[in-house]
């Protein structure tokens, strides 16, 4: 008789035949997922790749036990070091969560409490699923103050100073803020941890930290990582295997490196084929699932930065910020000692040339997103001069009249695209509304406008009658870029405008913004922390770290001969 396999022997997740189905209104239904099968074995990191709609995040879901029985009908298997989670009762699947399967979610402010802070956040999850003691009664003060202690631990461990331990998720920049997560899915050492896009949008420093803080807990403990994302360089650098998933199945799985050189695939090789590199050609139009076929920019066939990098510079720039400061005033508490004023901003001096594009390169919280918020008009400098076109707009902040001339020739493309879209109104309403006050267009017009930028990023006519809670979230930020471009601005600062958007979605939208620059003469000021992107798109590039610009110029000059030992830091972390 064959004896029963042991938990050792087990696969940590199981995945068998999983079809996921969402219920909508009036008894339509849509597959997200549809008859994946996979292994998870303890130890190992799987990367589940996708583009947006693929259905990825919808299986870690599905592991969590996570989805509205109401609203979603799964089938299949799931099980987890052999326990069933697919129709297990809630009780049973509540004890899983936290002690034997953990999730970090993509959008950390959303999963943070507010009113808590991290330490305490952080010392709940530990209590929550932890033993209360083998064998000895162990006081309520002693479990908080072990609760504690793994707590500040934890923070270290993820890079934060555990003297923020007493800090609200809304003190912390979203960089910060996603290391509490993993820090939080992290408390009870779980056998499978699901990591969906854990470092979206973190710089090229912190992301590295953050991947091999994964890699560590799999070599010290034996936890299976189960890692969900849209960025092949992540997988490239982290993971044992990857399944590529495309329209809720399961198109390829092997081993990474061969995936990533041999793929069978078509789709897998264009996925890979899309994502910029430190070696990819500056300047020339990137490969898209589509259009898997690299060709020049716009420009006389050469590469469209190699060309423009050769243009003398401009002897009026179009935007510029000079000697620029910002502080954020301290508050002073009840029962806390005040805090002095944060220095966000310290000396900056930056101008972007007309038809040029200045990449802003740093970590979180190096007071890039507040420099570009002060180009824009939406932040009040403390010190420093501001101009636009030859004309003084420190104020604009404080002037709505001169924000609102400025706010023609400069649009935004913010970073959270589910801050920046109003939930209560269609895709036409806020793709239209600058259409709305700054022109003469009738309705029929404006719509016309709004689908014809539908086009261009990657949607189409279909959508402008539905609402933002309607689609993933890179689908909610190519809506915010083509609201942005809908009045064709002079200036387009771009607060992270790809770093939620799948490689093959990124590559359409950078190849836009390249036509665009070369079609209308626009400007950018492109913030990103993705210094493959900035390489491929920009002009030149200036690099920020605690409030100040460590290094600028060309960026040939400051990607092959960096000065600054941060930016050579920065080269060595990029994947």
């Amino acid at each position: 008789m064959t004896p029963a396999p042991s938990a050792r022997d087990l696969p940590a997740l199981s995945v068998r035949d999983l079809t996921v189905t969402f219920k909508g209104r009036g008894g339509t239904e849509t597959t997200a997922v549809e008859g994946l099968s996979f292994d998870l074995a303890p130890g190992e990191v799987l990367g589940l790749v996708g583009e947006s709609g693929s259905g990825k995040s919808t299986v870690g879901l599905a592991a969590m036990g996570l989805h509205d029985p109401a609203r979603t009908r799964v089938s299949g298997s799931v099980l987890i070091g052999g326990e069933e989670v697919v129709g297990a009762p809630e009780s049973a699947v509540r004890a899983l969560r936290g002690s034997r399967i953990a999730m970090v979610f993509q959008d950390a402010l959303a999963a943070l409490s507010p009113f808590h802070t991290v330490g305490a956040q952080l010392a709940e999850a530990y209590r929550a699923h932890a033993p209360a003691g083998a064998g000895a009664v162990v006081s309520a003060g002693r479990r908080r103050a072990d609760a504690r202690e793994k707590a500040l631990a934890m923070l270290e461990r993820v890079g934060i100073p555990a003297a923020r331990a007493r800090d609200y998720p809304h003190q912390f920049s979203g960089g910060m803020r996603q290391r509490v997560m993993i820090a939080m899915a992290l408390m009870n050492r779980p056998d499978v941890l699901i990591a969906d896009e854990p470092t979206t949008a973190l710089d090229a420093r912190v992301q590295r930290q953050v991947l091999e803080l994964l890699v560590e807990l799999r070599e010290e403990s034996g936890t299976a990582v189960l890692l969900v994302t849209h960025d092949v360089g992540v997988v490239a650098g982290t993971c044992d295997r990857m399944l590529v998933m495309r329209g809720g199945r399961g198109l390829e799985e092997g081993p990474t490196r061969k995936l990533l050189t041999a793929a069978a695939h078509p789709y897998t090789r264009a996925l890979i084929g899309a994502a910029p590199t430190l070696n990819t050609v500056p300047g020339t139009r990137l490969p898209t699932v589509d259009d898997p076929v690299p060709v020049a920019a716009a420009g006389g066939g050469l590469p469209g930065g190699a060309g423009r990098q050769e243009a003398a510079a401009p002897a009026r720039p179009l935007a510029e910020v000079v000697d620029l400061h910002v502080e954020f005033g301290g508050r002073r508490g009840l029962l806390r000692r005040g805090r002095g004023p944060v220095r966000a901003v310290r000396g900056v001096s930056l101008r972007i040339g007309p038809g040029e594009t200045l990449g802003l390169v740093g970590e979180s919280g190096s007071g890039k997103s507040t420099t570009a918020r002060v180009l824009a008009g939406l932040q009040r400098p403390t010190s420093g001069d501001v101009r636009f076109d030859g004309r003084d707009i420190t104020r604009a902040a404080a002037d709505t009249r001169l924000r609102r001339e400025l706010s023609r020739d400069v649009q935004l493309v913010f970073q959270d695209p589910y801050a920046s879209l109003n939930p209560r109104r269609t895709v036409e309403e806020i793709v239209t509304t600058p259409l709305r006050v700054h022109t003469g267009l009738d309705k029929g017009e404006r719509r016309a406008r709004a689908a014809e930028l539908l086009e261009q990023v990657g949607l189409g006519a279909a959508h402008l009658h539905r609402y933002p809670h309607e689609f993933s979230g890179g689908q909610r930020q190519r809506i915010g870029i083509a609201r942005a471009l809908a009045l064709r601005p002079r200036l387009v600062i771009a607060d992270e405008p790809v770093s939620a958007l799948d490689v093959s979605v990124q590559a359409q939208v950078l190849n836009l913004l390249m036509d665009l620059r070369a079609e209308l003469g626009l400007s950018l000021l492109f913030v990103s922390h993705d210094l493959a992107v900035v390489r491929h798109f920009c002009d030149r590039v200036a690099v920020m770290r605690a409030g100040s610009v460590v290094e600028s110029g060309a960026r040939d000059e400051v990607f092959d001969d960096p000065k600054a030992p941060y930016t050579r830091e920065l080269l060595a972390a990029t994947m």
